[in-house]
Parts: structure tokens; sequence; C-alpha cells
């Protein structure tokens, strides 16, 4: 386990008459660095500013997988964890801030602004959560790398962008969609044969086909099936 710079709570004194707003520790972790809910006791609520957080679970068999990944803005809350919630783990550079739970419970009640932030960013996380796990059940290995793409222009704010940046590593992008390292390659060249994307550089994609990658991502069967040889 890496190891994390210490962390401390913090406590400042508000000038009379001036309205409370805590000023929140920010903190950076190199990537694979393992956050260790116990480091955090004292400032559990995690900010994500930059970079990405995955939650990582091992397998009985050895095999590894990634249930959930935290982008900029999302909170990773270590109040609500227990023991089957995953090894919280850096897939990128990360920057965080971090606050206390009282801190940022009192934060979303004395302000409307960040109140209506935060839900926003859960209701966002709870949506991808659900279109994740549908991802996981049903799809075929091309329909879930065709909703991964879209999904990864959607939380990275690109609207309509037709080049996307695919942040994670290959080996994290195939933990996370339920794949062999292998099977995510083929899935990437049949992408490209079909003619729904290009990406002459490994972690960049330009999608040349949208709404045929769209429906591909829907289940669109017999869309797929008139153009898969």
């Amino acid at each position: 386990m890496a190891q994390l710079r210490q962390v401390e709570n913090f406590a400042y004194s508000t000038p009379k008459g001036t309205e409370w707003k805590p000023t929140p520790i920010t903190n950076s972790f190199a990537v694979d660095t393992v956050l260790d809910a116990e480091a955090f006791s004292k400032l559990p609520v995690l900010i994500v500013r930059s970079g990405a957080i995955g939650l990582l679970h091992m397998l009985g068999d050895g095999r590894q997988t990634i249930s959930v990944i935290y982008f900029e803005g999302e909170v990773l809350d270590f109040r609500h964890f227990g023991k089957t919630s995953g090894r919280a783990t850096c897939l990128l550079p990360v920057s965080v801030e971090l606050y206390s739970g009282d801190d940022y419970d009192n934060l979303q009640f004395q302000s409307t602004q960040f109140q209506m932030e935060q839900a926003t960013k859960r209701a966002q996380q709870l949506i991808y959560a659900s279109q994740h796990s549908v991802d996981l059940a049903r799809k075929s290995a091309i329909e879930k790398l065709a909703s991964f793409i879209l999904e990864s222009r959607k939380r990275q704010g690109l609207g309509r962008h037709l080049d996307v940046l695919l942040r994670l590593r290959r080996a994290d992008i195939a933990d996370y969609m339920g794949l062999r390292a292998e099977t995510l390659s083929r899935a990437f060249t049949k992408l490209k044969k079909l003619g729904l994307i290009a990406c002459d550089q490994a972690d960049l994609v330009h999608i040349t086909n949208e709404p045929g990658l769209r429906q591909l991502a829907n289940g669109k069967v017999n869309w797929m099936k008139t153009r898969v040889q």
C-alpha cells in the first residue's frame, strides 16, 4: 500500500459577522495509490478535483473488477463504506478536496448552491451506476465498449464532440467493463472494422459513425447483425 501523506482535521475561526465556510484540505496521490478508509477517519469525504478513483474488487479466483469510477467533481464518502465496498485506488494521478463529515454536511445545509451541485452529482453517479449494471449484465464486448466510449464523452462534458480521450489504462477499462484484456483489444478492432471508430492513438478515439455507435451501445442487435461479418 502506498504511503499516504498525513491527513489531519482542520479547524479555524470565522470572523464575527461573516458567513461560516470551511476551507477544505487538498491532497494529491500518485496512480495506483490505495486510499485506505482508516487513513481518512477524520476527513472521510473526498471530492475529486482531477484524475479518477476506482473501487477495485478481487474475486476468489484472482480476477479483478472495478465496480465504480469517480471522476472530477464526484464525491467519495468513506462514511458509507463497508467491508464489501471495494478498495479505493487511484486509476490516474489524483487531486482531492478533503472534508470532515460535519463540515461537508453543514456546508450543504448552509449553501443552497453547494447542496444543489452535490445533489446533481449524486443523481448522475446513480445513473452511471445503473447503466453500468446493464452493461455488465446483458451486453456483448463490443456493445460494452461502445457504451464506455459514449459514457466517457458524457462524463468529460464533451457534448457532441467526436474525439474522446480514454484517459484510463486499457487494463482498467477491461476491469470496469468485466472483460479480459484480449477481449477488449478485439472489441476495439471490431468497432474499427465496423467503421464506428478510428483510434490511431491508444487513448484517443475518433467517433466516425455516432448514430451507429449509439445504436450498438443500446443493444440494437438487428443493426449489428447486418454489419458484422
